[in-house]
């Protein structure tokens, strides 16, 4: 599969959905038992690129390589993710990528919010980028002044005892401050969903969901069955097969709410729903 003007990148992809649907047991005592049931389902996504980060032009600038450890041209900065931003996994609220309780697209691998340097030098385009919140000393040292109004040029005895995300930071507990990074993707997924659907109007076909989901993206080299990784959300919501076709509202909690999300979401779909 080729993807972009003139096909700048090439990658395989598969992915793969499927569900089951049971009633209630009858040894257990829930109210319209006959009537409800449950459905478990599962989504699994999984994205090859046949490129690397040489296959595109990432703005190297006049000088190549890195300045110091926390600043680098766009090239020697996470080279291993090289399935374009526009192909990648993103999950959260309802669709092919469900996982309720949280916004769509904002559950997978982060990054730290990066700016251009060039600002900091008197003369040519260096192009290259540190993490929000740092600045580079005289000496070439990358300082920590988490915006605290100091002016460049610093030196090694400016303030250096702010809260800066670092380029190596990738897992969630890596990141001094959440609020300056963003949600990169992955190039794999894997999405669980647990419901108890029970009958509210049954004359309407308006119909209850109790529902547990779970589930994560991983970026590559990331190991997808990492349950320790994965991301949890709980809720009630309610399916409608109206003459339109059917509809569906959820109200959401995630389980492990990050400092940069939502305590409750509320998501809403017309015309159908993912397995």
């Amino acid at each position: 599969m080729g993807a972009g003007l003139g096909v700048f990148s090439t990658y395989g992809r598969s992915d793969a959905r499927g569900a089951w649907y049971h009633g209630i047991p009858k040894w257990l005592p829930l109210p319209l038992r006959d009537r409800s049931s449950v459905t478990l389902s599962g989504r699994l996504g999984y994205a090859l690129p046949f490129n690397d980060i040489a296959s595109f032009d990432v703005g190297g600038g006049v000088l190549n390589g890195c300045l110091n450890d926390e600043t680098c041209t766009l090239n020697e900065i996470d080279d291993d993710l090289t399935l374009p931003l526009t192909e990648r996994y993103f999950l959260g609220g309802l669709g092919a990528y469900q996982l309720r309780g949280f916004k769509a697209r904002t559950v997978g691998p982060r990054r730290a919010v990066l700016y251009d340097t060039t600002f900091q030098f008197s003369s040519g385009k260096q192009g290259r980028y540190t993490p929000v919140g740092r600045l580079n000393d005289l000496n070439g040292n990358s300082v920590c002044v988490d915006n605290n109004n100091v002016t460049y040029p610093i030196n090694t005895q400016g303030n250096n005892n702010g809260k800066c995300n670092d380029l190596s930071d990738k897992q969630i507990d890596d990141f001094e401050d959440l609020d300056e990074t963003d949600v990169v993707g992955g190039n794999q997924f894997i999405s669980l969903s647990g419901e108890y659907r029970f009958p509210i109007v049954e004359s309407l076909g308006l119909v209850g969901i109790l529902f547990f989901d779970t589930g994560n993206a991983f970026a590559e080299g990331d190991f997808l069955f990492d349950v320790a990784e994965w991301r949890f959300g709980t809720g009630v919501g309610v399916l409608w097969f109206s003459p339109f076709g059917p509809l569906e509202a959820f109200v959401g909690f995630p389980l492990d709410k990050l400092s940069v999300e939502d305590s409750v979401t509320f998501e809403f779909s017309v015309g159908g729903s993912a397995l």
